[in-house]
């Protein structure tokens, strides 16, 4: 699929330099600053202020008067946060508490006025469909239901092979009902089935996944993964089986305010609202059955920025680019790992246990000197690389991307810890043990310069592998070389070779 920018003087300054947009919520307001949006979705800076300017919203029709003038300061800290940055580019998008209060607009020409930008007010497909486009930049393919649960409102997309087919939004959201004075938690199971039933769409199809959006579904995903002591600590992409999640909402849902206080590991700011947003999700899935449930940091700010950059996402194009990111960001090689990549690619050509774009990443990020020992060094450069800021990326790739990086900085004989290697298969492990020796012994080539790895060749053929040298070069071939190159040969279960070339 070509990529597509929509060619306007605006969106090629979004592209050109930093970038920030600001979400005004019903229940927080957030401002997020990227470094480059089309190199990297993950910003430098992410902060939240808790204003609940739609408390109260059902029954007063205006913003809450305390929340209105806290998120006034708020937005005055963010507007100086920019000023002192000298960061122009700036989108402001507001939701459902905008849209509702009758005395919205004295606040909408105050915020106008600070930031000398319109703000962009969505209306509630709008949000459907920019929460989805979130999600299909955070994920390889994204096929199911996309649900996101702000503080005013619920909105649900179907989105079929990256495609948004169907979208609504729902007067369902955590302030609108923790506040309501009608819809209480023992009835609330009633009014969420009869509101969901009307979406006729919703029952004509069972959804292979349900992707969640929002930061109460994140705190009640961040809960799960430490109770479960699961040992990738990254919410997104964190998966749960249907059943599994079903026993838990169970149990949350029942908490009474005195268990809500012991609740340990998220912001006392969400727990009010984990019980509605169990029920909220129980009935999600009892109408959509999907098979699995999956939290996801992107959503409506990331999918609003990308529909104005881009008209169609070429997955090519936006791996390069963050491949490039993340070389000149997090390792010393900048573009020279393609020459590391283009060496060992040929030994591991048609491997189904780690394909090319893993390659391509482990040659990326396998060059951190962290000037300490080697065993030290693996530890170190493991967690870096568990957590790099790639949101394609599932929890089984981080691990198998963390292994071959970790094997590059010591011998094969040392493990991390063991809980990281029941996510793969022994094929897998075996698999990350061959690109880790092959980064290993590429590395020990290259100590003065990455010209050897265009002048020498290594390939497999038989029950070979087959190191070619120029001549002029064999001096290169050092005992620790030559080691490393049995090494690898061992994991790769093939006999080695040197040839010398004229």
């Amino acid at each position: 699929m070509e990529l597509k920018v929509i060619k306007n003087k605006q969106n090629l300054k979004l592209r050109q330099s930093k970038l920030a947009i600001i979400d005004i919520g019903s229940n927080s307001i957030r401002m997020l600053i990227y470094d480059d949006f089309t190199s990297s979705r993950v910003p430098f800076f992410n902060e939240k202020a808790v204003c609940e300017l739609g408390k109260n919203l059902d029954k007063s029709k205006k913003l809450h008067k305390s929340g209105k003038i806290y998120a006034l300061k708020v937005l005055k800290r963010f507007s100086e946060i920019l000023n002192v940055s000298k960061i122009n580019n700036l989108k402001i998008i507001a939701t459902a508490v905008l849209r509702e209060a009758t005395d919205a607009k004295p606040f909408i020409e105050e915020v106008e006025y600070l930031f000398k930008k319109n703000i962009n007010i969505l209306t509630g497909e709008e949000e459907a469909e920019s929460s989805a486009e979130g999600v299909k930049i955070g994920f390889e393919n994204v096929d199911g239901l996309v649900a996101d649960l702000g503080g005013g409102s619920l909105e649900l997309a179907r989105v079929e092979n990256n495609i948004v087919t169907n979208k609504t939004s729902l007067p369902v959201g955590v302030l609108r009902l923790i506040n309501n004075p009608i819809v209480k938690k023992r009835n609330l199971p009633k009014y969420l089935k009869n509101l969901l039933r009307d979406e006729k769409w919703l029952s004509k199809k069972k959804f292979n996944n349900l992707y969640l959006v929002g930061g109460t579904w994140r705190a009640l995903f961040k809960l799960h993964l430490f109770q479960n002591e699961y040992p990738v600590h990254i919410i997104h992409q964190y998966s749960i089986e249907n059943q599994k999640l079903t026993k838990f909402l169970e149990k949350i849902s029942s908490f009474n305010k005195s268990k809500l206080k012991s609740v340990e590991y998220i912001s006392k700011s969400r727990t009010p609202y984990l019980p509605y947003s169990s029920i909220i999700l129980e009935e999600i899935m009892n109408i959509a059955n999907p098979k699995n449930v999956i939290c996801s940091i992107s959503g409506i700010r990331e999918g609003s920025l990308a529909k104005d950059l881009f008209k169609h996402s070429d997955s090519n194009f936006v791996f390069n680019k963050s491949l490039e990111h993340i070389s000149k960001k997090r390792g010393d090689l900048g573009s020279t790992y393609k020459k590391y990549f283009d060496f060992i690619k040929p030994i591991f050509e048609g491997n189904e246990h780690f394909n090319q774009k893993l390659l391509h990443l482990s040659c990326v990020l396998s060059h951190m000197d962290w000037g300490l020992g080697a065993f030290q060094k693996a530890e170190l450069v493991f967690q870096e690389t568990l957590n790099t800021p790639l949101l394609k990326l599932s929890h089984k790739e981080r691990i198998q991307l963390a292994l071959s990086c970790y094997w590059r900085y010591c011998s094969i004989k040392y493990n991390p810890k063991i809980e990281y290697l029941t996510f793969l298969n022994n094929n897998e492990i075996y698999s990350c043990k061959q690109v880790g020796a092959a980064l290993r012994f590429a590395n020990s080539l290259t100590s003065i310069s990455t010209i050897f790895l265009e002048e020498f060749k290594l390939y497999k053929r038989g029950n070979s592998v087959f190191l070619k040298i120029p001549s002029q070069h064999q001096e290169i071939i050092s005992k620790q070389v030559t080691k490393k190159f049995k090494a690898l040969s061992r994991e790769l279960f093939l006999e080695p070779r040197v040839i010398y070339s004229n």
